[in-house]
């Protein structure tokens, strides 16, 4: 496998978004082939499109799937409002200080304790991200002239041989 993109730049929906997966999962197949590991490669990506569409304060959705040799990288931006795009940062920040065990604690004691957000989440997100990708998440916030944040958040993982 040499290279492949897949781009969505434009409005989120659940529409979108479950059109965006079936379309990552068919590439996936397409670059990378049958691997132990496609389907928590594609539930990353699931999971930044999930927070895009539900933290995005306005503006475009800017999705890039990138296949290069044996890594994959994930990335999206949205706009998100201060408190949100601090939110991010936090939550990136913590699981990316945490050991696999930890983060399979976390998760864990995430899901067992039943509270939800106001929008809905249950802080499970980066922390799946985190278990699944076993790297690094990236994400920068930059303020916008609007009030709103520019929300930038990364994944690359390396894929399974064969």
């Amino acid at each position: 496998m040499e290279r492949s993109l897949t781009r969505y730049d434009g409005a989120m929906s659940s529409e979108v978004r479950i059109q965006l997966t079936d379309l990552i999962l068919a590439v996936a197949v397409a670059n990378i082939g049958k691997r132990a590991n496609i389907k928590k490669l594609c539930s990353i990506a699931v999971e930044l499109l999930d927070n895009a569409q539900r933290y995005c304060a306005e503006g475009n959705v800017n999705f890039a799937w990138e296949l290069q040799e044996d890594t994959l990288l994930i990335r999206i931006e949205n706009q998100a409002n201060e408190r949100d795009a601090q939110r991010l940062m936090e939550a990136v920040n913590a699981v990316n200080l945490m050991t696999p065990e930890e983060l399979a604690a976390a998760f864990k004691a995430q899901l067992t304790n039943g509270e939800f957000g106001e929008r809905g989440g249950a802080g499970l997100g980066f922390l799946d991200i985190a278990r699944r990708s076993k790297g690094a998440i990236e994400a920068r916030i930059v303020p916008m002239e609007n009030g709103n944040y520019l929300c930038s958040s990364s994944v690359a993982t390396t894929l399974t041989p064969r």
